[in-house]
């Protein structure tokens, strides 16, 4: 009786082609269902050491002691208003009422790497560093400033310094003054932390 198989033709056992179609399978499963690899980061990595401020989300004005808002000719504690959604703190130096330094926590936003990712929308955005966290300028024009500076991945601290009187060095260079008033809240926070 002839073979009917030519001569160099392998055919392999049903098993074997059962065992290949098996493995195909799988390998192609797994590729459909690994998960695609997260976006890149976009904003600055923060320190090591995240500052939780959540108790500041209501007061606000607890942010500063008495001493520290003293160096800024601040004699009050501070008023606290609801505003967007956050309450903010208002101070107004005891000097001048051409200056207010405002700020609220925010931590519903999504933090630092949300506000990049709507950098397009942020106007003036312009990256920058308060002690030594990162942070954003947005609003920046004479006389006005706002800083955003995360604190936490999803923490925001925001001051925003407005001045009206073009006499005040703060209405030549609001950022620098926003920068400073936030950085106070900062060093003091990160030194209360344990």
């Amino acid at each position: 009786m002839l073979n009917s198989v030519a001569p160099n033709k392998i055919v392999p056992p049903d098993g074997s082609r059962r065992a290949a179609l098996l493995l195909a399978l799988v390998l192609g499963v797994a590729g459909c269902s690994s998960a695609p690899p997260p976006p890149p980061r976009l904003s600055p990595p923060l320190p090591d050491a995240p500052l939780d401020l959540t108790q500041f989300t209501t007061k606000p004005c607890d942010l500063m002691t008495s001493h520290q808002l003293a160096m800024f000719f601040v004699s009050n504690q501070g008023t606290a208003t609801p505003a967007a959604g956050e309450t903010a703190c208002t101070w107004i130096p005891r000097d001048t009422k051409a200056l207010t330094y405002v700020a609220s926590v925010d931590t519903t936003s999504g933090g630092l790497e949300a506000l990049y990712h709507r950098r397009s929308a942020v106007p003036g955005f312009a990256p920058v560093l308060v002690h030594s966290y990162p942070g954003v300028h947005r609003d920046s024009r004479d006389g006005h400033c706002t800083v955003e500076t995360g604190v936490a991945a999803d923490t925001l601290l925001n001051v925003t310094v407005t001045a009206t009187d073009p006499k005040l060095d703060a209405y030549a260079d609001p950022c620098y003054e926003a920068d400073r008033f936030a950085g106070i809240m900062i060093a003091y926070q990160a030194n209360r932390a344990p």
